[in-house]
């Protein structure tokens, strides 16, 4: 997962987790305000009735209730009752309906507030419950309110917050989401854009540099030592190409000596013999110079060139070998021209390296066939023993030799991958249909004007 998606993960789960602790606040406040509000209001209408309790001349005792009140307790639609009680619990007025028990230990405050269950009517009963001196005697009028619980005021108050403006809170949460995402994509494209600068930086463009203007401060340290690591990196390939250039210049001279001495020798045999090995030794030291350039692709690889050409000119400079071992190189290519992008120097290496391989492979009196496609692509089949399916990444490794193959560093092949890797090519190799080995160099094609 990539850091903006984690930082925008984590950014919804705090608004998440906020967003829940907002709404659970407000529930659990406006709860207790629901409370507050309902038990002051049966207080109050306790009080209310308790006022009307009135006693005759005779001691009696008896409720009053005006017509309007009495009608709105006794209405069978009525969400409240009331009862009033004497000291010893018995009834002296009431609403009509059942009115919950006097509890023991209402005798010893002035007011409560209690609650309980009726499972018959599906509902909670609230009450309040208050004592009246009147005279020598205690009497206790208790009012109660039925709540459904399907609509209880605590969720019909919640329930109008959301209808009444409660809900704008989550297109809002949603709103500073989405703003926060945008700001964090923001904020990290400089990120992005430095790791798109760093996909360019290779050794053939060592000197590039990523910038420390316009970039958060907090990554600057990572660029500053990310810099310092090219720089070092940079004088290393400096080094190394100053070393390549002088272990050429240390290593061709005394070759050319040695090979201008064996040609002074009377025994033709033996200086045959020291004459090949010179050769040997020279395409091997040509071949680990090539293998430093183009680590370092210090060659320009986006002119045309000619496929069909490249292949003729690889094929006629590899002919005398051809004809020393008694084998035969056979080109075939479309009557067009086949254009590809990439350098005709090491376009040609690459070809003459599969010729070469192929040529070692083919017994005497065999022929090497060299195919140019408008793939494009050449393909170069040889007439040897072919290369086991397992061997088939192994043999384009440096220094790797099958043990079929008596020549050569194992340079060659590894030379080739490398070489179309940096064309943006590719190199494969499977069987002939009529035996050996057929080796496929797949080209780009040419895109860009005609001239």
């Amino acid at each position: 997962m990539s850091l903006s998606s984690r930082i925008i993960v984590r950014l919804t789960i705090t608004t998440a987790v906020a967003a829940a602790v907002s709404y659970g606040w407000l529930y659990i406040k406006q709860s207790r305000v629901e409370t507050y509000l309902r038990e002051r209001t049966l207080v109050r209408q306790a009080q209310e009735v308790s006022s009307f309790i009135s006693s005759s001349r005779d001691g009696s005792v008896y409720l009053d209730l005006p017509s309007k009140l009495s009608e709105a307790y006794n209405n069978p639609g009525s969400r409240y009752r009331y009862v009033v009680r004497d000291e010893a619990g018995r009834v002296v007025a009431t609403s009509g309906r059942r009115v919950g028990p006097l509890q023991d230990f209402i005798q010893l405050q002035d007011r409560h507030i209690y609650e309980y269950r009726v499972d018959a009517e599906n509902a909670n009963m609230l009450g309040a419950a208050i004592r009246t001196d009147i005279g020598q005697k205690k009497f206790f009028t208790q009012v109660e309110q039925t709540v459904p619980m399907t609509q209880s005021l605590n969720a019909a108050v919640f329930n109008e917050f959301f209808m009444d403006g409660g809900w704008l809170g989550i297109p809002f949460l949603l709103a500073v989401l989405g703003i926060s995402a945008f700001t964090v994509r923001r904020s990290l494209a400089p990120l992005n854009e430095l790791a798109t600068l760093a996909t360019k930086i290779d050794p053939g463009h060592s000197t590039l540099r990523l910038p420390a203007a316009g970039i958060p401060t907090e990554i600057r340290p990572l660029v500053s030592s990310f810099n310092n690591v090219l720089d070092r990196l940079d004088e290393g390939l400096r080094q190394q190409r100053e070393f390549n250039a002088n272990a050429a210049h240390q290593l061709r001279t005394p070759l050319a000596v040695l090979g201008a001495n064996i040609d002074t020798m009377t025994d033709s045999a033996v200086a045959a013999k020291l004459r090949y090995d010179v050769e040997l030794m020279s395409r091997i030291v040509n071949q680990l110079l090539l293998v430093a350039r183009l680590e370092t692709l210090n060659v320009r690889l986006d002119e045309r060139v000619d496929l069909c050409l490249t292949a003729r000119q690889a094929a006629e400079n590899l002919g005398p070998i051809a004809i020393s071992t008694h084998k035969t190189l056979e080109v075939e290519e479309p009557a067009a021209p086949i254009f590809i992008r990439g350098n005709g120097f090491v376009v040609n290496i690459a070809i003459s390296n599969l010729i070469e391989n192929a040529l070692n492979h083919s017994p005497p009196g065999k022929a090497v066939r060299i195919r140019v496609t408008p793939g494009p692509s050449v393909e170069i089949r040889d007439s040897g023993p072919g290369v086991p399916a397992e061997f088939r990444e192994k043999v384009f490794e440096r220094f790797w030799r099958g043990e079929a193959s008596k020549e050569g560093a194992g340079l060659g092949l590894a030379i080739v991958r490398r070489i179309m890797g940096a064309l943006n090519g590719t190199v494969s190799v499977i069987d002939a249909h009529e035996g050996g080995a057929q080796f496929t160099l797949q080209f780009p094609p040419w895109v860009g004007a005609d001239y």
